[in-house]
């Protein structure tokens, strides 16, 4: 048994990176291991929103999310080939008005590097086995995934950011509840020309239900191979390539998925001395681009309570804000996937004139850019 003083996060993705960064900077450097041998070059995430620019700056990462991204400034709706609402996300932050386009192959580099820079390690090849709590903390099976011993460890407390498939979480029994859609959704990233407004997301609505979303994708990797700027085309029908409305493909995708839409989270987020964040305690649809930038949050706050002794409110103060947001992001996605008659109705004849009526408009916006609400007052104040 190998016995060690330092925390473990499980998962190098995003959420794992962030949590693992801005705990070095308070000079508690975890011990992080990833099953990966190398990161993904695949992107579910493509956007950064002000918050996440808030919490990373310190770092210096916004700093460079911002000289690599593109920012994106408000969303069109479009139906039968006219804009029927628009949302401009100007005024929204005093500094960050927008969203920033950057894939999360890219955010991870950066993060990975910003990490390493603060004298973290990320243990690559490296996969959990078994966990569970004991009187001391959190006691682990780790091994190497080419076939190498099993270790056991001791940890005073461990934060699962695994993903979906959280093995902490199907560990420990923690109900995992929530709804999924009947129809899967589609996704490519593309070079396109003739597309859109770049500066904008966009979406289409067409009738019987099809929705398509497009937003320009920001890949220092990927872009350098494709003639023409990459776009991610999302829609809840096949080969969504092939159905879009206002842009021509101008080269092979670089990337496509298929995957089941579903909206769920833990029913808690700490079990004894084990914690989760990301993915690995709620997910939802990519509307809104929420994901990644709510498991950065959860990161921070984790961070922060470390840094103050107080781990013990995590599930408390983030549980609450997570299911919220999951609601929210649940609502506007089954809007914009016209999932029954009732949200094809509201999509067509209410959004376009409630659009126009200030707390719509400022409650949509607010989703969007998650600014919908406030990290706890007694903790915040930026990156620090």
């Amino acid at each position: 048994m190998n016995s060690a003083d330092r925390p473990l996060i499980v998962g190098a993705g995003p959420v794992g990176l962030g949590a693992a960064l801005f705990l070095a900077m308070q000079g508690r450097a975890p011990r992080v291991i990833e099953m990966r041998d190398t990161p993904s070059p695949h992107s579910r995430a493509l956007a950064v929103n002000p918050r996440t620019l808030e919490l990373l700056e310190s770092s210096g990462v916004a700093q460079r999310i911002l000289a690599l991204g593109k920012p994106i400034h408000g969303a069109h709706f479009h139906r039968k080939g006219r804009v029927i609402a628009a949302l401009s996300f100007a005024g929204i932050h005093p500094k960050y008005p927008f969203l920033i386009a950057l894939s999360q192959a890219s955010m991870e580099r950066l993060l990975s590097e910003a990490l390493e820079a603060a004298g973290g390690v990320i243990e690559r090849g490296m996969r959990m086995v078994e966990c569970r709590n004991v009187r001391d903390g959190v006691e682990v099976v780790v091994e190497a995934t080419n076939g190498g011993a099993r270790d056991i460890v001791r940890c005073p407390w461990l934060l699962s950011a695994e993903g979906a498939r959280s093995m902490a979480r199907q560990q420990l029994g923690i109900d995992f509840p929530g709804t999924s859609f009947a129809r899967e959704w589609h996704l490519a990233d593309a070079p396109l020309r003739a597309a859109p407004d770049d500066d904008r997301a966009h979406v289409f609505f067409s009738d019987g239900g099809e929705f398509q979303f497009m937003v320009r994708v920001v890949d220092d990797a990927a872009s350098d191979q494709a003639k023409s700027p990459l776009w991610r085309v999302l829609g809840n029908r096949p080969e969504p390539l092939k159905r879009m409305i206002q842009a021509e493909q101008d080269g092979p995708p670089v990337w496509e998925s298929s995957f089941r839409v579903s909206h769920r989270i833990n029913t808690t987020l700490t079990d004894g001395a084990i914690h989760f964040a990301g993915d690995a305690a709620h997910i939802h649809s990519p509307v809104g681009a929420r994901g990644m930038n709510l498991g950065l949050e959860d990161a921070w706050v984790f961070a922060q309570l470390v840094k103050s002794g107080r781990l013990q409110e995590y599930d408390g103060l983030r549980r609450a804000v997570d299911r919220q947001v999951v609601r929210r992001v649940e609502l506007v996605s089954r809007m914009a996937s016209g999932e029954s008659r009732f949200f094809r109705f509201v999509r067509t004849f209410v959004l376009p004139w409630s659009i126009r009526l200030p707390f719509v408009r400022a409650r949509m916006i607010a989703t969007l850019t998650g600014l919908d609400h406030d990290l706890p007052a007694d903790i915040a104040g930026g990156g620090e």
